[in-house]
């Protein structure tokens, strides 16, 4: 099948310096921190850079309010959107992972890693106000791989020791949900009815109205996936992808990130050419594929508007109508050429 370059589909690439490590989509703006603790906001229109400002580094996750409020190395912190202005810093020691942002609150989560243990052995959740004061912080033992916020709960993906999820109640009384397996959660999103959680031993549990369903995959951690009210699709370490549409693929060593457009799914992955392969969702047939000079990382789509970031810090911005144009007119040149080939074999045949 014929391939394409990413590059080639591209509106604008930028460089942000070093692997990107949180990337979104906001309005008409584009916002990527980085593993060295640099934040760009660039404009979706045509490109250029609207601000930028640097901080201890790595940035862990980011979340667009009323403010930019993002977590890096042990701090939280919150930006001004129009034009990058540090408003307030906060210190929440460990290592600061996730952070989710409600009307009147921020939760951020901080872990501490014991080399001695080589492993997480403490978590400390903190809920903030908006103007930096802390309201609450609670401590437990487990590091979160996943949070949300469910009605007036909060949600928490956990590791060992007790793995399943958390819920934080409006008393902050932890409530610990078990799930069958006990296998460490990998990763998790949010949907219509409830979210999806991704173990590490390669099954899938849906929390849907307070139920869970477990899915299995292969022996291999859930690495990426997506969904709706009424759709998913996994993908996991050995390069397998599951779809809630009764199809299943293996494509590669690693699937890093999968997004929907336009009735596709686009999954990044890991192997030799480091490709993003474009698959029919409702039966996982291999439409296009798209190769990379370096591994894609993060993928996000909204509104027509595509990011892609890989690990050399590169941030390429698409527009769903321009790239599927130019994946047709590529496609035509080379059915046209494939035509001219042809012609000229059948004339070589002819002189003989």
């Amino acid at each position: 099948m014929l391939s394409h370059r990413l590059e080639e589909l591209a509106s604008f690439v930028r460089d942000l310096g070093s692997e990107c490590t949180c990337l979104i989509i906001h309005g008409d703006i584009l916002i990527a921190g980085s593993k060295n603790g640099k934040i760009v906001s660039w404009s979706i229109k045509d490109g250029h850079e609207i601000w930028s400002l640097e901080v201890d580094g790595p940035i862990s996750d980011i979340e667009v309010s009323d403010l930019i409020y993002l977590t890096a190395s042990a701090e939280l912190h919150a930006i001004e959107i129009e034009n990058g202005s540090l408003k307030w810093t906060q210190d929440i020691g460990g290592s600061s992972d996730l952070i989710k942002v409600d009307k009147e609150s921020i939760w951020v989560t901080s872990s501490l890693y014991e080399i001695e243990v080589q492993d997480y052995t403490e978590t400390t959740l903190f809920k903030f106000d908006k103007n930096s004061k802390l309201i609450k912080s609670i401590v437990f033992e487990e590091r979160p791989w996943f949070m949300t916020i469910e009605g007036n709960d909060l949600i928490l993906g956990i590791g060992r020791p007790r793995c399943g999820y958390l819920i934080v109640n409006s008393n902050y009384e932890i409530i610990h949900e078990k799930i069958s397996g006990d296998s460490p959660i990998t990763l998790g999103i949010k949907t219509k009815f409830g979210f999806l959680l991704g173990h590490s031993n390669g099954t899938m549990t849906e929390i849907k109205n307070k139920n869970q369903q477990k899915i299995e995959l292969e022996q291999s951690p859930i690495t990426s996936m997506i969904g709706s009210e009424d759709f998913w699709c996994l993908g996991d370490g050995k390069g397998t992808i599951l779809s809630s549409n009764n199809w299943k693929k293996n494509i590669s060593n690693r699937i890093d990130s999968l997004i929907e457009v336009n009735n596709l799914i686009w999954a990044a992955a890991v192997n030799n050419e480091n490709r993003i392969y474009l698959l029919d969702k409702n039966n996982g047939d291999t439409k296009h594929i798209v190769t990379h000079d370096s591994r894609i990382i993060l993928m996000k789509h909204i509104n027509g508007k595509i990011a892609i970031s890989d690990e050399n810090g590169k941030i390429i911005f698409l527009e769903e109508e321009i790239v599927f144009r130019r994946l047709s007119e590529i496609k035509e040149i080379s059915q046209n050429q494939e035509k001219r080939d042809l012609l000229k074999k059948r004339l070589r045949e002819l002189r003989k």
